[in-house]
């Protein structure tokens, strides 16, 4: 199992380092306590996923645990040091006030690289108790990392010299000779390793660069370099054996031998040598940098030390394969040519462009390492190091007002600078709309040039212009003209499809208040004024003022639009909504079926049906009922209205009786039975139901249910209830008429409900009905809406003979008696609510 070490390092730098360099205030009379290190030394080291052993790993000669240097801190404050730990032992033990402390030890340095160079770091906290002396045992491990480079025997046969060398992420450059076995110790960090090879004959040596490491601390790493002379390639093994696959390799033919290694070449500029440049300027000077490789461009690397590289610019970047960096490299418009496709042998990065768009400060680009398809690397890198200085420009407006709901803006753009040669390029300037809460980015379109300085550029909004705006700029991505403002001409909206009703429309107005404009509409040809115009909320910014014109023809379509003195703006068709109304809303259509028939001796027996409100071949059903619940069959009964009857029956039915008439009948009441107006009124009624048998002992009943009279749909089979039908209009009100018997002080209530596509609710309302009467009332409710700015998709209506979660009933004995009938004439009944006539109003 590979492990993953991190060792915290430590450095002191003095000219002399004392043995119990300090003592802790306080240290006497017993109050103190001490510790006792043992010190060792784990020579061991990682190879691939193996642990080493000192012994296998041809450590060599290793520094002794006596050499280390030791030191107790307490947070971060260095108390006692030893130069080495044989010093530590034959000095009396420090003293300590009780708490915690670290104990660290060290041998070599970090920082330095290179052979006969190992660093052994430890550390670990320990605990101080009064009067006690606390054993701390302290391990040391490789706290950096070691390179050994191996050539083969064929290797060396095949070239007459060599030598490797390794840079390293510290910056420097550790050489091993062509006799050089030993291991050289680096930081941890990134490697990168260069063989140089010459054949007999050879003009010059070539230098290749064979690999690059990560190396990790304890870890131990063998480069192997050999040369198969069939193939004439030099192959690259690391460590252990790895797949054939992952193997390096690399052409040493003579041709690949004497290509020469890639290089740069600069134009326009001195590498290294820095120079000035005004922001924002186009330079008719061409600044190129040259990528020389006769075998073939296989990378290059660019190193950015810049500002922009907080800006998501990258900070190293391979040009020949820059991944999703491609696309940051074109927006700063740095033009890369003969990195892609074939191979080229030269390859150009041209900055002429990328750096009229650099901010002001300096800037850093390094190329380096450009490598051929022989591996071979360049050996000397290029440098760009450029100042840019500051270049003040303004802004301002051309004068035009612009276009409600445009997307384009122009502005005049002068920079300011003093240099005649100045040639400014406006797409290199970033362009903001100033807000509270921040800027929107503006997008460069195109710019019309009236000199060098001079231009009128034309912009894009991220959205439609609604209302006035200020613009700002700046060179280096941050804002820093004057806030320049445009002007809109007035506009009208509609901001959501909810705006849009049956009889009104709310319309939001831009730049103008109600008072200095006119809402006209066009049905037809000729444009009118609309009369009936509410102002609904003063202006307010992104909002505008909200108006609403009132009294407007249903399931119609017209054009909008505002007149503000001369000026119109743009035009809006609306369709108002239809005012729909619910279908059956007399409850004139319904029908009857039986569902069921239980017989008893002699009686003849009883049949028991249920009444829907819908003609029996509606498929488009509108209203439902709860008598599907109520008059399920039952088994093992006697009798059968007490225990299977409708709630909601039409007032006209002759099949069966309704409960009006059995309390008028058999409970002593004189309830009117007629209809509101047509040929039938639809009554609900709270009933009992349920298994059970009317006797002399009780007239008990199973279940009560109050009767519910709803639009939506009830199922016989799963007994589920579902509100609403599909309707897309949201009327303001509902009437009806109703007549109402409260039985034990019972109230009840309708209500209606409006829900958008997705069935969440928009809107609703209800009538509390707390009074009984016996002649038809009319009720009348408003439909408030939570949400204004959808429309309508699903609408219920619910009436109930009760709003009690436990309705009461009463038990009402018929006329026949339990022989040979069995009560069946008895009844359950309680609550009482008919209606008729519903009807929806639009305003």
């Amino acid at each position: 199992m590979k492990r993953n070490i991190f060792w915290l390092c430590f450095c002191w730098v003095s000219a002399f380092v004392f043995s119990a360099c300090s003592k802790e205030d306080g240290a006497d009379n017993g109050l103190t306590g001490t510790f006792l290190l043992n010190l060792q030394t784990n020579y061991d080291v990682i190879v691939g996923d193996r642990v080493v052993s000192r012994a296998e790993a041809g450590n060599g000669n290793l520094p002794d645990v006596n050499q280390f240097s030791v030191a107790v801190t307490k947070e971060k404050e260095v108390l006692y040091e030893w130069a080495a730990y044989a010093d530590m032992k034959k000095n009396d033990e420090p003293e300590f006030r009780p708490s915690i402390y670290t104990v660290k030890a060290w041998y070599g340095d970090l920082l330095s690289e290179g052979f006969d160079s190992p660093y052994y770091a430890g550390s670990t906290d320990f605990t101080v108790k009064k009067g006690e002396t606390t054993p701390v045992n302290l391990v040391c491990t490789l706290a950096n990392s070691k390179l050994k480079i191996v050539y083969t025997e064929a290797f060396k046969k095949f070239f007459e010299t060599y030598s490797a060398s390794v840079s390293t992420s510290l910056g420097n450059v550790v050489t091993y000779e062509q006799a050089e076995e030993r291991f050289a110790y680096f930081s941890p960090g990134k490697l990168t390793v260069n063989a140089s090879v010459k054949k007999a004959g050879q003009a010059n040596a070539a230098v290749y660069k064979v690999k690059e490491i990560n190396a990790e601390a304890q870890h131990a790493y063998t480069l192997t370099l050999d040369v198969d002379a069939g193939s004439v390639t030099m192959k690259v093994s690391f460590s252990e054996e790895v797949p054939s696959e992952e193997r390096v390799e690399f052409p040493v033919t003579d041709e690949a031998l004497n290509a020469p290694a890639p290089y740069f070449k600069a134009q326009g500029f001195v590498s290294g040598e820095a120079f000035s440049i005004v922001e924002g300027n186009v330079s008719d000077k061409k600044v190129y940098a040259y990528i020389n490789a006769v075998g073939g461009i296989e990378g290059c690397t660019m190193i950015t030390t810049s500002v922009l590289t907080g800006k998501g610019f990258p900070q190293s970047v391979n040009l020949a394969n820059p991944g999703e960096d491609a696309a940051v490299l074109e927006k700063y418009g740095l033009l890369l040519k003969g990195f892609s496709g074939n191979k080229e042998q030269m390859a150009m990065v041209d900055f002429t462009e990328f750096l009229s768009g650099l901010p002001t400060g300096e800037h850093v680009f390094t190329l380096s390492e450009a490598t051929d398809r022989y591996g071979k690397t360049s050996t000397e890198s290029l440098v760009l190091k450029v100042t840019v200085t500051p270049c003040p420009f303004a802004i301002e407006t051309t004068g035009e007002q612009l276009a409600f709901l445009s997307q384009e803006c122009k502005i005049k753009l002068t920079y300011q600078t003093e240099s005649p040669t100045y040639k400014g390029n406006p797409s290199k300037i970033h362009y903001y709309i100033k807000g509270e809460s921040g800027n929107t980015d503006l997008t460069y379109v195109s710019a019309d040039t009236l000199d060098n300085k001079n231009f009128i550029v034309t912009l894009k909004t991220p959205a439609a212009i609604k209302e006035a705006f200020q613009v700002t700029a700046g060179l280096s991505q941050e804002p820093v003209t004057t806030p320049t403002p445009f002007d809109v001409q007035c506009g009208i909206t509609v901001e959501h499809e909810g705006d849009v009703w049956a009889k009104k429309v709310v319309f939001h107005l831009f730049n103008a208040e109600c008072s200095e404009i006119q809402v006209q509409y066009q049905n037809g040809c000729e444009w009118k004024s609309a009369e009936n115009v509410k102002q609904m909320a003063d202006y307010q910014p992104g909002v505008g003022t909200l108006a609403a014109v009132h009294g407007l023809p249903s399931n119609s379509t017209f054009l909008f639009r505002v007149l503000k003195s001369d000026e119109t703006s743009n035009e809006v068709e609306v369709t108002t909504e239809e005012e729909l109304q619910v279908p059956n809303s007399g409850f004139e259509d319904w029908h009857d079926r039986e569902v069921w028939y239980h017989t008893i001796f002699l009686s003849g027996g009883e049949h028991i049906y249920s009444f829907y409100p819908y003609i029996k071949e509606e498929s488009d059903r509108w209203w439902s009922t709860l008598n599907d619940k109520t008059t399920q069959e039952q088994s093992g009964v006697a009798s059968w209205y007490y225990c299977a009857y409708p709630g909601t029956v039409p007032t006209n039915a002759t099949s069966m009786n309704t409960a009006s008439w059995h309390w008028n009948e058999h409970g002593g009441m004189s309830l009117s039975q007629e209809a509101y107006k047509g040929n039938t009124s639809m009554e609900i009624a709270t009933v009992g139901y349920g298994a059970n048998n009317w006797s002399g002992a009780g007239h008990g009943t199973d279940n009560r249910e109050r009767g519910q009279l709803f639009i939506g749909t009830f199922d016989r089979s799963s007994q589920e209830q579902t509100l609403g039908h599909s309707f897309t209009s949201r009327p303001q009100k509902v009437q009806f008429y109703y007549k109402f018997y409260s039985y034990n002080n019972e109230t009840t209530k309708a209500y209606a409900k409006l829900y958008d596509a997705n069935k969440e609710e928009i809107g609703g309302g209800e009538l509390q009905i707390t009074q009984s009467t016996d002649v038809y009332t009319k009720g009348i409710f408003d439909i408030n809406y939570s949400d204004e700015k959808k429309n309508a998709a699903y609408l219920t209506i619910v009436f109930m003979s009760t709003d009690a979660d436990s309705p009461s009933t009463k038990d009402i004995q018929g006329s026949k008696g339990a022989f040979n009938a069995g009560y069946g004439d008895s009844r359950h009944v309680g609550s009482i609510l008919t209606v008729d006539d519903v009807l929806l109003i639009y305003e």
